[in-house]
C-alpha cells in the first residue's frame, strides 16, 4: 500500500483530508503534527489523528526553529503584508513542507497531502515548498478533488463518518494560530462591513476592557534579534509567549483588513498579532537610532517585496535568500534596548538606548564647538540653492 505524509493540524479540514485519503484513494496514511505554538494540548491533536483513521503519527515540536528561523528572520526584515499582517500563517507553511519532505524520505513515502482550501493561498505556500524541496514527490489536495463545496458539507463528512471534531469556531470562520499570532476569515466575518464578532479574538483582550493602568516593557535586541525582556534574559520561544500575554491583555496588535489574496481577489482577514506587533515597534525604532539614512529610505522598499515574497509561496528562492543576506548585513549594529507603553490597544514609544547610536554621534558634531564650519554650511546650502535657480529659470512655479 502506498503510503502519504500529511500535514495534519487536527482541525475540521485535515481531519476530513485524512478519512479521504484512506476511503477514497485507499492510502496509508502517515499524519505529521508540527508544532508552531497552536496553543491546547499538543497530545490531543496526535489521538485525534489516531481517531480518524492514521496508521501513524509524528507528533514534533518546532517552536523554536519557527521563532528564530522564520519569524525573527521576517523581523530583522520589518516584514508587513501590505502594512497589516505579520504572515504568522506564512511564515509556518514552508517550515511545515520542509518537515513533510524530511518524513517522506524517512517513510520512503512517494506523496505528500495538505488541507489547505482550493481558493486559499496555503495550497501555494505547501505545494511550492515541496516543488522546490523535492521535486520528485507528488502532492495531493483533497479539497482541490473531493465534492465537498462548502465548509458545511465537510462538517456533514465528519458527522457521517463518526470523526473527531472538537473545534467549535470551525463552524463558523477559518481560524489558524501560532506564535507569531492568529488569522481568521470567512464564515460570519465574510460581510466587511460588519465589524468580526468577539469570538473571533483568542489572544487578545477587548482593548477597551483591559487594564485602566498603563504597562511599560523594555526589549533588548542582539544585531536586530530580541534578547530580554525587562531585563531578564530569555530564548526565543519564551519571549514571544511572555510578550504575548503581556501585550494580549492589553488588546495590542489587533488588526482588520482586506487583503489581495495569491489568486487575485480580495478577502476579509482579522490578525491578532500583539507580541509581533510589540516586537517590531520596538525594532524599528531601534533602527531609527542606529541606521544610516540610506538605509532606513532603501528597506522599505526591500520589505515590501521581502513581504510579498512570503505571502506568495516564495520562501525557498534566491530572491528571498539574497534580501536576507541584506536585512542580515543592516542589523550588525542594531543592538540595543527599547521601552514601550501598553495601553487599551495603542503602543508607545517612551526611550531608546544603543551602544551604537547614530545620535549620539551626530549630537556630539553639532554641540562641539566648530564641530560642522559655517563655511562648510554655507557652501552646502549654495549648492542647494543652484540646484533650485536652475529649475526657477527654465520651469518657474506659478505664483
Amino acid at each position: 500500500m502506498d503510503k502519504v505524509v500529511l500535514a495534519y493540524s487536527g482541525g475540521v479540514d485535515t481531519t476530513a483530508a485524512l478519512h479521504w485519503l484512506k476511503r477514497t484513494r485507499g492510502l496509508k496514511v502517515v499524519a505529521l503534527a508540527v508544532n508552531v505554538g497552536q496553543g491546547g494540548d499538543f497530545d490531543e491533536v496526535a489521538e485525534r489523528a489516531i481517531a480518524a483513521g492514521a496508521d501513524s503519527v509524528h507528533a514534533i515540536d518546532r517552536r523554536r526553529t519557527f521563532v528564530k528561523q522564520y519569524c525573527f528572520k521576517a523581523l530583522k526584515a520589518s516584514a508587513r503584508y501590505e502594512g497589516a499582517y505579520y504572515l504568522s500563517a506564512a511564515l509556518s507553511r514552508p517550515l511545515i513542507a520542509t518537515e513533510m519532505v524530511n518524513l517522506a524520505r524517512e517513510e520512503g513515502a512517494r506523496q505528500v497531502a495538505h488541507g489547505a482550501p482550493s481558493r486559499g493561498n496555503d495550497q501555494f505556500r505547501f505545494e511550492c515548498s515541496v516543488a522546490a524541496l523535492e521535486p520528485t514527490l507528488r502532492c495531493i489536495a483533497p479539497m482541490r478533488e473531493w465534492d465537498l463545496k462548502t465548509r458545511e458539507d465537510v462538517l456533514a463528512y465528519l458527522k457521517r463518518n463518526n470523526l473527531p471534531n472538537r473545534d467549535a469556531v470551525a463552524e463558523t470562520y477559518s481560524s489558524d494560530r501560532n506564535l507569531w499570532g492568529v488569522r481568521s476569515s470567512a464564515g460570519e466575518q465574510e460581510d466587511p462591513g460588519r465589524p468580526a464578532p468577539a469570538s473571533v479574538f483568542q489572544i487578545t483582550q477587548d482593548p477597551h476592557k483591559g487594564p485602566d493602568t498603563p504597562e511599560t516593557v523594555e526589549i533588548r535586541f542582539h544585531q536586530g534579534e530580541p534578547v530580554a525582556l525587562n531585563g531578564e534574559k530569555l530564548e526565543a520561544v519564551e519571549l514571544v509567549e511572555r510578550l504575548q500575554t503581556i501585550a494580549g491583555r492589553h488588546g495590542i496588535g489587533r488588526a482588520d483588513t482586506i487583503e489581495d489574496r495569491i489568486l487575485g481577489f480580495k478577502s476579509r482577514e482579522v490578525y491578532e498579532a500583539p507580541a509581533a506587533h510589540v516586537l517590531h515597534v520596538a525594532h524599528d525604532e531601534l533602527e531609527r537610532l542606529t541606521l544610516d539614512r540610506e538605509i532606513i529610505e532603501m528597506k522599505p522598499l526591500l520589505s515590501q517585496r521581502y513581504s510579498a515574497l512570503i505571502y506568495d509561496s516564495q520562501w525557498f528562492t534566491k530572491a528571498r535568500e539574497a534580501l536576507d543576506a541584506f536585512f542580515r548585513e543592516s542589523q550588525e549594529f542594531v543592538t540595543g534596548a527599547v521601552s514601550l507603553t501598553l495601553f487599551k490597544g495603542a503602543v508607545q514609544v517612551t526611550g531608546r538606548h544603543s551602544e551604537f547610536s547614530i545620535y549620539d554621534r551626530e549630537a556630539a558634531r553639532r554641540n562641539e564647538q566648530g564641530a560642522i564650519p559655517e563655511s562648510s554650511v554655507a557652501g552646502y546650502l549654495e549648492l542647494r540653492r543652484l540646484n533650485q535657480m536652475s529649475h526657477a529659470f527654465k520651469q518657474r512655479p506659478k505664483l
